[in-house]
């Protein structure tokens, strides 16, 4: 965690680094949570730079409901940590707080795609096997219009394709007979928790934005509070 912050530093800066840095820490202890809940034994949390932190379960969830509950964690309580920060924001007029709340909102909803061992994929293969290739396809859509660029991503989409191709053609041979065959109520709670937290992090990332500036209006921002203040970028002294 601590050579995660100092990465991150190089490139943001040391608040905004350890914020990032603690909404990653908040939406892993959300799986961490569902897992202690659901009595599933887990190794400590691993964090790497720009990639991400995870911790990873010891043991084979019952069914792909517990293993649903499981992906739900992480970006339940990641949610609940932006809103968090954005009314700590509110509170305190602070645009760093403001610009973290983006961010933890962003990934939470990033990590909703339908898409291989994403949280979303985990989530969703619990309704369908065929929701794998809905994932591929908001994928490559976002990919061909350049809304993401990164590396990694491509990464996740070779795994995706993998995981779906694996369960659509060859089944489910290696995982518990019964695995998802969970109940209509599971069924029916799952699809609703589901779009339900997509939609709570679309409202939360809009009413923020209502209130975080961007780097021109910060700048105007400043410039304005420096020459109410008796200075300016253009006052010189002899």
């Amino acid at each position: 965690m601590v050579i995660s912050c100092g990465a991150y530093s190089m490139f943001f800066g040391f608040p905004y680094a350890a914020g990032m840095v603690g909404l990653l820490l908040i939406h892993e202890s959300g799986h961490a949570l569902a897992m202690h809940q659901l009595g599933l034994p887990f190794g400590p949390m691993l964090f790497v730079p720009f990639l991400g932190a995870s911790v990873t379960m010891k043991k084979l969830p019952r069914d792909a409901y517990q293993e649903a509950l499981v992906a739900f964690g992480g970006p339940a309580l990641g949610t609940l940590g932006a809103f968090g920060t954005s009314v700590a924001a509110g509170a305190m007029d602070s645009q760093l707080l403001y610009a973290l709340a983006d961010f933890g909102y962003m990934i939470n909803l990033f990590n909703m795609l339908p898409i291989g061992m994403m949280d979303g994929g985990r989530i969703t293969s619990a309704l369908s096997p065929y929701s794998g290739l809905a994932g591929l396809g908001i994928g490559g859509g976002l990919i061909y219009g350049g809304v993401v660029s990164n590396p990694i991503f491509y990464l996740v989409m070779m795994s995706g394709g993998y995981s779906t191709f694996q369960r659509l053609y060859y089944g489910d041979n290696d995982l518990p007979v019964n695995y998802y065959k969970i109940t209509n109520g599971q069924r029916a709670g799952i699809t609703a928790g589901y779009f339900g937290l997509i939609g709570t992090l679309i409202a939360g990332m809009g009413f923020n934005a209502k209130w975080k500036m961007s780097p021109q209006q910060l700048q105007t921002r400043q410039q304005d509070e420096w020459s109410r203040s008796g200075g300016g970028p253009e006052t010189t002294f002899y």
